[in-house]
């Protein structure tokens, strides 16, 4: 015998509405106090070269080998204003150190471009030992600032001058100049694939403006809970990603091999917390949930997918540009995530992370918001501000108040996906594709 479906969950407004309000005044403190720590992060510089400085790496070497050493020096004040990690300074500094007369003195820069904290005293002695014929350092300093200089092509030029002195530098150059000719060409690819998507977004875009007034063939989900209802199952979910994110850790901390567990598990716990709720809060079980918010045809859904991947290249590249003249943002909003993945190693740890980031996570941010806030304020809102709204709570939810333009536009373009197609494989396959490519963008040159 089957239990008969249980009814929507409709608080009393004597109760709830005090609930609700001390939630929110709970989830502000606990919003404000993971930004006060990340402030705090931020004022700690990377201990190693991060993504942006083994991008230009490659744009900075990439044309003078391919196109031959004549080409004019790079402009140095332009690219120091953009790198200002001690470890991008010190890559920097290495590099205009091979481009140096063999007559200039190189202690002056060495003491200049050392970096504070872990690893300075390392890299002034290997350094020394390079450029001003100081003593051989030992093997454990040379693999120090090879990883701290991220592996890449100026570690390799550093560690060939070392091995010059046992006629051994030539081979490893040439090594090098093979491996940044590969990342070269992986940029370039990379490039025109942005090209053609961003041209292949604008295209979409037109023909979304054209059809906007076109009745979407697939409604959004309707959702029966009052609005007292989803007002907590949100502020619910909210702190239990708080919750979870330190309960996590706090399983993990004993056990130095595994803290990278951490993100996973917290996730993964709040995610289930998120969906039982939602589904309790409903009357309904996941099986019926899935149909209420996938509805249509599989095939259909995912080639919108791909469209609307392009249309959400175009604006993030278009709102990150504008942003980045006006905000003028001193931390990368992606720093956190950057650190994280390069701590990973191992093809375990690596798949479970992409797993979290380019699956669990979109599928239940998804579910969340495109799903459930983004219909149920449409049924009380109209679908411009409802877009809007969910869109703004999308980015806020991240906490990474300088990649709010970029999260928030991302978001509209979920949304719209979830708008013109009424299911949620849409904005899931939107969502999966862009976390995926910045995973793997970061652990290929990160």
């Amino acid at each position: 015998m089957h239990e008969a479906p249980r009814e929507p969950w409709n608080p009393d407004r004597s109760w709830a509405d005090p609930l609700i309000t001390l939630l929110a005044l709970l989830a502000l403190l606990a919003a404000g106090f993971t930004l006060s720590a990340r402030k705090e992060a931020s004022k700690r510089p990377s201990e190693q070269v991060s993504l942006q400085g083994r991008l230009a790496e490659v744009a900075l070497m990439g044309p003078g080998l391919l196109l031959g050493q004549g080409t004019r020096t790079p402009d140095w004040t332009m690219v120091e204003a953009q790198l200002e990690e001690p470890w991008d300074r010190a890559m920097l500094a290495v590099l205009k150190a091979e481009r140096q007369s063999p007559g200039e003195d190189a202690r002056a820069w060495i003491e200049q471009a050392t970096p504070v904290g872990p690893g300075g005293l390392a890299f002034r002695r290997v350094c020394f030992a390079a450029y001003a014929g100081g003593p051989v350092p030992s093997q454990s300093d040379r693999d120090d600032i090879r990883r701290r200089l991220g592996k890449g092509y100026i570690a390799d030029l550093l560690e060939a001058r070392l091995l010059d002195r046992e006629g051994k530098g030539d081979a490893l150059r040439a090594q090098a100049r093979s491996v940044l000719r590969t990342r070269l060409a992986a940029l370039g690819l990379l490039s025109l694939l942005v090209l053609g998507t961003g041209a292949a977004g604008l295209i979409v875009g037109i023909h979304l403006v054209g059809i906007r007034k076109t009745t979407p063939p697939q409604p959004l989900p309707l959702w029966t809970l009052s609005g007292r209802a989803a007002a907590l199952v949100l502020l619910g979910w909210f702190l239990t990603f708080f919750l979870s994110s330190t309960l996590a850790g706090l399983l993990v901390r004993p056990w130095t091999g595994v803290r990278w567990m951490a993100g996973p598990l917290g996730y993964a716990l709040h995610a289930a917390v998120g969906v039982t709720l939602l589904c309790w809060a409903e009357g309904i079980g996941f099986a019926d949930l899935w149909r209420r918010v996938a509805p249509g045809r599989m095939g259909r859904d995912l080639a919108w997918g791909v469209a609307f991947l392009a249309l959400a290249l175009l604006l993030v590249m278009a709102v990150a540009l504008v942003s980045g003249w006006v905000m003028k943002p001193d931390q990368n909003p992606q720093r956190d995530l950057q650190e994280l993945l390069r701590g990973l190693s191992g093809w375990g740890p690596s798949l479970v992370m992409f797993l979290t980031v380019a699956g669990l996570a979109p599928c239940f941010e998804e579910l969340l918001f495109r799903g459930f806030l983004l219909p149920v304020l449409a049924q009380r809102q109209p679908m411009v501000v409802s877009l809007i709204v969910s869109a703004l709570l999308f980015g806020a939810i991240h906490l990474q108040p300088t990649g709010l333009p970029v999260l928030s536009t991302l978001g509209l373009v979920l949304g719209l996906a979830m708008r013109h197609t009424g299911s949620l494989r849409t904005p899931v396959l939107v969502h999966a594709s862009w976390n995926g490519c910045l995973f793997l963008l970061i652990r290929a040159f990160g």
